[in-house]
């Protein structure tokens, strides 16, 4: 019997990592990507309010509905190995980070906790290796890819200066989809306009995306738009 399709959501990346000294670095670069690109890097933890019970599920929510898990194994975090166990078991394409840096090491002298050995990790050294592998991720992701190719289709006839305009709205528009199924194109078309954006310009970007199969947008007072 053929195995079911996962359905995910197609900009979303699940990370997983420690969080006493390895969580701010990716807070910190999470930040200038989400600028840069049009993908959307969840974390969930502790001050999202769950208990145990109820936090393991929503973990596993979000990884079977991410298009990739990123799993940073600095320290041999036992969190971190169940959650990239329950993503190599729902089959949902993932990476390992590792800070190589000696002051990462667990105080038992292995980086890395045993059931994670052998597999192929990505090792970073500094905060800026970090940053220069996790931008490298985001730029060869299909998600990005596919809508690097819609806006250079809808914006060919656009100066430079309002390409570089149109490339900040374009990526504001996708972000307001952040975490969620569907939003109320109505709601789109307010945060935008509340970003200093014309309803114009808006609704352009809106038929360039939906052109360019990143989101779907339909028109009318009650239609929605989800990433695509």
């Amino acid at each position: 019997m053929a195995k079911p399709q996962r359905e995910f959501v197609q900009n979303q990346v699940f990370v997983g990592l420690p969080w006493k000294n390895v969580r701010p670095r990716y807070d910190k670069i999470i930040a200038r990507l989400e600028k840069k690109f049009p993908l959307y890097f969840t974390i969930v933890g502790r001050d999202d309010g769950q208990g145990a019970d109820d936090l393991l599920q929503v973990i596993k929510s979000r990884v079977f509905a991410s298009s990739w898990a990123i799993f940073d194994a600095t320290g041999g975090n036992a969190n971190v190995s169940l959650e990239y166990g329950y993503a190599e078991g729902v089959d949902v394409p993932r990476a390992i980070f590792l800070s190589t840096h000696k002051a990462a090491q667990s105080p038992v002298g292995s980086p890395i906790i045993a059931d994670l050995s052998g597999k192929r990790r990505i090792q970073y050294k500094t905060e800026a290796s970090l940053s220069a592998e996790l931008h490298k991720f985001a730029r060869e992701h299909a998600y990005t890819i596919r809508f690097e190719n819609a806006f250079r289709a809808g914006s060919r006839s656009l100066s430079k200066g309002g390409k570089k305009t149109a490339r900040a709205l374009a990526l504001k528009l996708i972000h307001v989809l952040d975490g969620r199924s569907k939003v109320r194109r109505a709601e789109v078309v307010q945060a935008l306009q509340a970003e200093g954006y014309r309803e114009d310009a808006i609704g352009r970007m809106l038929k360039i995306l939906h052109n360019g199969g990143v989101i779907v947008s339909s028109v009318g007072r009650y239609s929605d738009v989800r990433v695509a």
